[in-house]
């Protein structure tokens, strides 16, 4: 004879299954909400999610909670569940958890019969911010989690708000699934609890060092960035090393020494996001969350990339070398994998990526404002020449080196102080276009002389 808990079980996954459109509906209402609460109003609210809560949560949670010993049938079950729906607010640290939780109780300041708060603009969702928080886990971490209400065509859906941190929501996804999602590790309780007790702590010095570079960031002055932008790039760097090694590793089962590959990913994160956009806090905020969202895809290190858009560009620099990088991007392994790097940091279209990634290295590389000034003896028409002819020259040399090794980041700076030294010394040598072209073939000999050098 089947056990009584299976019926309950099956009837109250019925119902969830018959509510479904209903529950999601009221999902959206109370993520729309929060979303009002916090956007405009908090610099250090960064996203937010929301679930219903799944069939096989849910069957799980019924009989690991014991809700067949309190309730009768399907809708005590459901009435019961704290957590139906469940919605996460992230901030970008550790601190500002308190933060969210204070602009929560200022917010809703009304109290209802039952205890529930509520304000005048939202007034079918409850919360009850007055409990003490954060509240401690059964694992002995904190956590901001409130429980909290919503009605919706005479129907209470309960719901439970949790307020992270992005090292706690990474955290948090790393214990659900190693621990509380996986009984094999109750042989090594302790010792596992040990061991993710010291990974929560290192996860919690990082949170306060990356506090600390961001408000350094935001007080700076203008003449005093210098050092703690060279700091902060390499903290960017190493992140994108760490996560990409352990991708590495899940895709092929090895790693390979990917830390040039970091800096100059680094460099170009920092130049494209942080500097030029004058540290704007929802452009930083936006970086730690791509980076969060980096530890949870799988990325594929043996299929090759495929970029749908025909590459072409009107600066001759940057469509030589993209066209090389485009012959050679699924046959040079170390570009591969640059490029699956590049790519996967970068959310938007990747042929725009590949682009704008192409840009940031010639800016590298060559001043253009610089290179346009040089030849000023020569008419204006032929001066524009030779730039063309001079940033050519550059392009073919690094097509010609074409290992990886061409963007590693001290190998740029060099390549740019040679460059600089050539093109100075061609403008006291060439009197016209004409000339210089008589001569291209020694000038480009004489330039490969010099760039072989930086890679010997």
């Amino acid at each position: 004879m089947r056990l009584p808990v299976f019926d309950l079980i099956d009837d109250t996954l019925s119902l969830l299954e018959t509510n479904n459109v209903f529950y999601h509906t009221v999902e959206h209402e109370i993520r729309a909400i929060f979303y009002e609460m916090f956007c405009d109003e908090c610099d250090y609210f960064v996203d937010l999610s929301s679930r219903v809560k799944t069939k096989e949560s849910l069957r799980e949670k019924i009989i690991r909670n014991r809700f067949y010993k309190e309730c009768t049938n399907a809708q005590d079950v459901l009435d019961q569940l704290s957590d139906l729906i469940g919605i996460t607010v992230e901030c970008r640290f550790i601190e500002e958890e308190h933060k969210a939780l204070v602009w929560l109780r200022n917010l809703l300041n009304i109290q209802d019969e039952e205890g529930w708060f509520y304000c005048e603009a939202y007034p079918n969702l409850h919360l009850d911010v007055s409990s003490q928080q954060p509240q401690l886990q059964k694992n002995g971490f904190a956590i901001y989690r409130i429980d909290g209400w919503y009605e919706k065509d005479d129907q209470r859906v309960n719901f439970e708000l949790q307020i992270k941190a992005l090292v706690h929501s990474f955290w948090g996804m790393i214990e659900h699934k190693l621990v509380y999602k996986n009984t094999n590790y109750y042989v090594y309780d302790e010792f596992m609890k040990e061991l993710l007790a010291s990974i929560n702590a290192t996860l919690t010095i990082t949170d306060r060092q990356l506090s600390i570079v961001y408000q350094q960031m935001q007080d700076l002055s203008q003449n005093d960035i210098g050092l703690n932008e060279n700091s902060f790039e390499k903290l960017i760097a190493k992140a994108i090393n760490d996560i990409f090694a352990q991708k590495m590793n899940e895709s092929l089962g090895f790693t390979l020494n990917i830390k040039n590959m970091s800096t100059v990913l680094g460099h170009y994160i920092f130049i494209k996001d942080i500097r030029y956009d004058g540290g704007n806090n929802d452009r930083i905020a936006a970086l730690f969350q791509t980076f969060k969202k980096l530890n949870s895809i799988h990325i594929d290190f043996e299929n090759e990339i495929r970029l749908d858009e025909t590459f072409t560009s009107k600066d001759i620099f940057i469509d030589k070398l993209g066209k090389y990088f485009i012959t050679i991007i699924n046959e040079d392994y170390d570009w591969f994998v640059f490029f699956k790097m590049l790519f996967a940091v970068e959310p938007g279209n990747d042929m725009q990526d590949f682009c704008l990634f192409l840009n940031v290295i010639k800016n590298y590389m060559v001043d253009n404002y610089w290179l346009n000034t040089r030849f000023l003896k020569l008419s204006l028409e032929e001066a524009e020449l030779l730039h063309h002819e001079c940033a050519k020259i550059l392009a073919r040399s690094l097509v010609e080196i074409g290992t990886i090794k061409i963007i590693y980041d001290q190998n740029m700076i060099r390549i740019n102080q040679e460059f600089t030294l050539f093109v100075e010394e061609l403008e006291k040598r060439v009197l016209s276009y004409k000339d210089f072209m008589a001569y291209a073939d020694a000038y480009y000999e004489d330039w490969m002389k010099r760039i072989r050098q930086i890679f010997e």
